[in-house]
């Protein structure tokens, strides 16, 4: 009988635990929209005007020390949620800013590494060989490589939420926009990364917010 006890209030726990979990990604999940909206249209428009002063403007490369913007955008948001309610951290909000802030480090960190070694350059020079003076020029596709990590961490979010369209609409943005990034060089990249933004992030906050309605 004890046995039998024990074995029901382990199942019990389990229960309670799923029921925990399922009701946390529901939360999450339903107020994931504003976020998604905010960083999407963000990214978009930083995206288009660095895309812009590239081509058209002295600034060349340089441009794209706009994306700073994007610090100024959290700062705001930080403050602006300062008096609100906050959701209580849970595991799966807890995993989700782990994935996301993984991605933040590798793509940050290899930002810098990249500006430091080519100096704002978006060419690297590599030696043929060590004995041979020649030298050649690779053009690294940082932007290919951003929009894969954010495809990547966008899945991985999607799969732990149980919402197909965070999970579908990551993998086709970063697929294709890892794809087109690699065939359009130069400014047409932000057009592109502008593109994934809206496909990865903007559209399924669209599809999440139409289902709470």
């Amino acid at each position: 009988m004890e046995t039998k006890n024990e074995e029901l209030t382990a199942q019990r726990s389990l229960e309670i635990i799923s029921q925990t979990l399922e009701e946390s990604r529901r939360r999450i999940t339903q107020g994931s929209w504003k976020g998604m909206m905010l960083w999407g249209v963000s990214v978009m428009i930083i995206a288009l005007v660095v895309g812009h002063l590239w081509k058209n403007s002295s600034m060349g490369t340089g441009a794209n020390g706009l994306w700073g913007l994007l610090g100024v955008v959290h700062i705001i948001k930080t403050r602006y949620l300062q008096n609100k309610p906050k959701l209580p951290v849970t595991f799966v909000s807890k995993t989700i800013g782990q994935v996301w802030s993984c991605m933040g480090i590798i793509g940050g960190s290899l930002g810098f590494v990249l500006i430091f070694i080519s100096f704002f350059n978006n060419t690297i020079a590599i030696p043929i060989s060590h004995i041979s003076p020649n030298i050649i020029y690779v053009y690294f596709p940082i932007t290919s490589i951003m929009i894969l990590f954010m495809g990547i961490a966008g899945m991985t979010t999607g799969m732990i939420l149980h919402s197909r369209a965070i999970t579908v609409c990551c993998y086709v943005a970063g697929i294709l926009g890892c794809a087109l990034a690699l065939l359009f060089r130069g400014p047409y990249e932000m057009v592109v990364l502008a593109g994934v933004a809206f496909v990865g992030l903007v559209l399924p906050a669209l599809i999440i917010k139409q289902k709470e309605v």
